[in-house]
């Protein structure tokens, strides 16, 4: 479970007052109904540099490691995509790096927020050389799901991996972004939760931004409807 934000077309001092929003939602953010409030169990940014796909993640709260989200942030300064996730994990005693999202592979980024229950039973369905680590987590073994599909073409791939899964797995939500470098994808599908489980779209200038939540007063916000794909 988590708080997302994807941005295309990203500059550090235009979009800051956006990711000002975002960084609040780590404690103030919606939580499933009778959980405890707060995406603390850790954090991470994706963004593109000169066309590669790069990450920074962290296990910890990002409440705690403030200086580290902003100073990260500066460094990028500007992507074409960047994609922003605080974590709240569904298995306890997992706060760490490795299961911070977003993940990257060959070039796409990923991040999923929702539960994938069965994921054991989906990661055995992967052939061996796509197959992710033993310990990855359900939306680690989601994206690998959505790769192994990748001759198709990223866009098919999706809709091929969230189609077997839909059939064969139960989850809370699919609901995820991702991008290629020079498409950001937002998705929404979800089988309870729906008000936690949103995703939020909107045009700033030149630039699109995709949110679990509005992160912005001043932005015309649009819920993004059930089993849509979305592309900036």
């Amino acid at each position: 479970m988590c708080r997302m934000l994807g941005l295309k077309n990203f500059e550090y001092r235009r979009h800051k007052e956006i990711l000002e929003y975002f960084l609040a939602l780590a404690e103030t953010g919606k939580v499933p109904r009778g959980d405890t409030p707060g995406h603390l169990d850790g954090w991470g940014m994706g963004y593109y540099r000169n066309g590669q796909a790069v990450v920074h993640k962290s296990g910890g709260s990002v409440v705690e490691e403030k200086r580290d989200f902003w100073e990260t942030c500066e460094r990028i300064a500007h992507s074409k995509i960047i994609i922003v996730h605080l974590r709240k994990s569904s298995w306890p005693g997992t706060s760490k790096a490795d299961h911070a999202h977003p993940f990257s592979l060959k070039n796409i980024l990923f991040a999923h927020n929702g539960t994938v229950r069965d994921y054991k039973t989906l990661r055995r369905e992967i052939p061996g050389p796509g197959r992710p680590r033993p310990d990855a987590l359900d939306s680690e073994v989601y994206f690998h799901n959505v790769m192994n599909f990748a001759s198709l073409g990223l866009e098919k791939a999706f809709q091929k991996a969230v189609q077997h899964i839909k059939k064969s797995n139960r989850y809370s939500s699919l609901t995820s972004l991702f991008s290629d470098g020079n498409m950001l994808y937002g998705y929404r599908q979800y089988s309870k939760n729906p008000g936690y489980y949103s995703l939020y779209h909107a045009l700033c200038g030149d630039a699109g931004v995709i949110s679990s939540q509005p992160v912005s007063p001043h932005l015309p916000w649009k819920m993004l409807r059930r089993g849509k794909l979305l592309v900036f």
